[in-house]
């Protein structure tokens, strides 16, 4: 099946990506309560998921974005997010659930503030959105923000024994899931087609999609699931733009009694506990193919250094096992190919070292440091490791 579906698209023989030019990751790393590490691979033409980690003497902060319809929603929060939060955060004079909301609604309203401006050269930006994933440690609080449908889940050791049990800490936006379309529906009730079961998938207005809804290669069918709340897809949210005719180029109109998505966060806040062992943020190019429980067993049987690059392997090993090819031969699949093999994946693991009485190095610099994947891997595996920034000098972090 690997070499119907390249020749098809007119990339066999494979050989021309380098056997790990779309895979990337960083050496482990210090954060205020212990150690972090981070990997992703690359699937699409242009990287379309972002991920980075803000470590400080204060606090941490994580964040995965999984965009779709383009990587410009998704870097967009890369840059701005962790800002944002900073600014409310100080504000505040504190994080809170409130600082949290403030971030990602000013969020919101900055990318559609770069959509107005940006509408008549590029009508496609409005069709540009990312899902969302914010964890904070705040002292002993842990905070995690969603929307779209990535995922956090903790592992957490049984009590009195030496075995590790997964948590799952998000609430996912996903309109597979029959409680979400309740949602949508109550929120909608004069609306019958703000869900709709179409090609095989349910649908916000048969439309909005998770990156991939639907492709044919060589009669070749992957059908991803979608999201209910996002940053970005103004289409959906403003019918002015999904009405107007410079639209229709990009997209059929699509009538709005009201917004059809949300960009409001599920957040959940937990204090740690000596028993919390790890903190996995990953995109659902991760868990597409490996359960909460099977990442949370690789994270705790095996070394820390390279755990999140472990990760994201398993879930490859696991994506072609599915399409029965070897790992081998898809580590030679050009991208965009290799999107009809897997999605992009981007894994952070987060060590709770502080909690549970553990030694872990210190974040001492006073500055805060900013460590992001690269905006795309392919193109920038070219023997840099990270990107790390020294940011937000005297922001209080």
């Amino acid at each position: 099946m690997l070499r119907a579906v390249a020749r098809c698209c007119g990339h066999w023989p494979p050989g021309a990506a380098a056997a790990d030019g779309m895979l990337w990751q960083t050496e482990l790393r210090p954060h205020a309560a212990g150690e972090f590490s981070m990997a992703a691979a690359q699937a699409n033409l242009a990287m379309e998921d972002q991920a980075q980690v803000l470590a400080s003497p204060a606090a941490t902060l994580v964040g995965v974005y999984d965009g779709h319809g383009g990587a410009d929603a998704s870097r967009f929060l890369r840059s701005r997010l962790f800002p944002l939060v900073q600014r409310f955060e100080k504000e505040q004079g504190g994080m809170s659930t409130e600082v949290i909301r403030r971030a990602f609604g000013a969020a919101e309203e900055e990318f559609l503030q770069q959509v107005r401006q940006a509408w008549r050269q590029r009508p496609k930006m409005a069709a540009v959105g990312s899902c969302c994933l914010l964890g904070a440690i705040s002292g002993d609080t842990l905070y995690v923000a969603n929307l779209g449908d990535s995922r956090a889940v903790l592992g957490r050791r049984v009590v009195g024994g030496g075995v590790a049990v997964a948590e799952r800490l998000t609430d996912e936006h996903n309109t597979a899931s029959e409680e979400v379309r309740r949602e949508l529906t109550a929120l909608n009730p004069d609306d019958a087609q703000i869900v709709v079961h179409a090609r095989g998938a349910w649908r916000v207005k048969g439309i909005i999609q998770d990156l991939v809804v639907k492709i044919a290669v060589c009669g070749l069918d992957l059908q991803l699931s979608v999201v209910s709340r996002t940053i970005g897809d103004v289409y959906l949210k403003k019918q002015e733009y999904s009405m107007d005719p410079v639209f229709r180029n990009v997209g059929p109109p699509i009538p709005l009694k009201r917004p059809a998505l949300s960009a409001e966060p599920s957040i959940q806040v937990r204090k740690l506990k000596p028993n919390d062992l790890f903190l996995i943020f990953a995109s659902d190019g991760l868990w597409e193919h490996l359960s909460d429980d099977a990442a949370v067993q690789i994270v705790f049987k095996n070394p820390r250094t390279g755990i999140a690059n472990r990760l994201v392997k398993a879930a490859l090993k696991e994506a072609t096992r599915k399409r029965e090819v070897s790992f081998r031969d898809l580590k030679t699949i050009e991208k965009g190919v290799r999107r009809h093999f897997h999605d992009d994946i981007s894994v952070i693991v987060v060590y709770l070292d502080r909690h549970r009485g553990r030694r872990h190095t210190r974040v001492v610099d006073s500055s805060s440091n900013c460590t992001n994947a690269p905006v795309d891997i392919y193109s920038s595996n070219s023997g840099q490791s990270v990107e790390t920034l020294q940011a937000h000098r005297g922001s209080g972090w």
